[in-house]
């Protein structure tokens, strides 16, 4: 799939510029994004994979990969924290990890499995779940709907938000 600036798009966005996904599916599912600046200034911009993942259990799966990272918390005033030990969501979670290259796993014992996540050009992580609170009051999300998922995206945020140098492209 792929996208480029015009008129409309200049209207929210002023910047020169051509974006591609593309996305494989078989036995490993591949996920890229490419963006081309087709501008004559530098692009300044940010991005995230958004991948929820299914699992049988949220409270019972654990992300590893992620320990001793600094992260931010955005439910805790934009906090910045460190990460000990593996990720579990026992509350509203929404974090962004920082400085975060390596791959991670995705541990889910109620559906018997592991996920593997291999990130390319990616320098942050964001961590994401409602839990019950937050979901009930989400108009697209039901209410026990909370529990089987979590949503790990691939991203390029905040301090490692990207400059894209006129005419170059991310990949």
């Amino acid at each position: 799939m792929s996208t480029a600036s015009d008129d409309s798009t200049k209207q929210w966005w002023p910047a020169d510029f051509r974006l591609i996904y593309r996305v494989n599916f078989g036995s490993e599912l591949s996920l890229e994004l490419e963006i081309q600046n087709d501008g004559t200034a530098h692009l300044h911009f940010e991005e995230a994979l958004n991948a929820y993942h299914r699992v049988g259990d949220v409270r019972r799966a654990r992300l590893h990969g992620l320990d001793m990272v600094q992260y931010v918390d955005k439910t805790d005033g934009y906090r910045k924290k460190l990460q000990q030990g593996e990720v579990v969501v026992t509350r509203e979670t929404d974090r962004v990890y920082l400085n975060t290259p390596n791959a991670l796993a995705l541990l889910d014992p109620a559906s018997r499995r592991r996920v593997c996540l291999v990130k390319e050009n990616s320098l942050t992580t964001v961590v994401w779940n409602p839990v019950a609170n937050k979901a009930k009051s989400m108009s697209d999300l039901g209410y026990h709907e909370w529990t089987q998922f979590l949503c790990i995206e691939t991203s390029n945020v905040a301090a490692n938000a990207v400059i894209l140098l006129p005419k170059s492209s991310t990949a």
